[in-house]
């Protein structure tokens, strides 16, 4: 009798192992870096804010060296202009300095929330398409690439979610 009791537990306890070890759960990854650089979308606000970028680049440039050739000049003048003179245009030029770094910090800050808020948009789009998909193919997980160590490529939808982003989501170029 209780050889028969071990036999029925030692079958009972490997078929739990069984069910547990072939689960069907599905389980995908998407390179989400990916989709935003490689749909038109996504290339699109990147293109977009890339141009902006460079256009306050070269104004600040611009603007930087206007800033240094006054400092360069009131250094020049150091020793010809009264002292009075000269903490006027030094005080002068801090102003100015302060004001050219604060105008900095507010459009970078600026540029900041309308990318962030242009990227937010685009997410809310594909949110939808993406769920969709995954209802539609049973999928149980999809994880983002980046916290994957390994997984297999077959496992990887990127490129069928870009196609059907792009086909879905019609972005006006900048």
């Amino acid at each position: 009798m209780g050889t028969l009791k071990k036999i029925i537990t030692t079958l009972i306890v490997l078929s739990s192992f069984y069910t547990f070890s072939y689960g069907q759960d599905r389980i995908v990854f998407l390179d989400l870096d990916k989709v935003v650089s490689n749909t038109k979308a996504g290339k699109s606000i990147i293109d977009k804010f890339e141009k902006s970028k460079k256009v306050a680049l070269q104004k600040f440039e611009k603007k930087e060296r206007d800033l240094k050739k006054k400092e360069d000049e009131i250094k020049k003048q150091k020793n010809i202009i009264s002292e009075e003179e000269l903490k006027k245009r030094l005080v002068e030029f801090r102003k100015e300095v302060s004001n050219f770094r604060k105008n900095r910090q507010k459009l970078i800050n600026d540029f900041n929330q309308k990318r962030n808020a242009e990227f937010d948009e685009f997410f809310k789009k594909i949110t939808p398409i993406i769920e969709s998909y995954v209802s539609e193919k049973n999928i149980d997980i999809l994880l983002d690439k980046k916290n994957i160590f390994v997984a297999s490529k077959k496992k990887n939808i990127t490129t069928e979610i870009i196609k059907i982003i792009d086909s879905k989501i019609k972005w006006l170029p900048p």
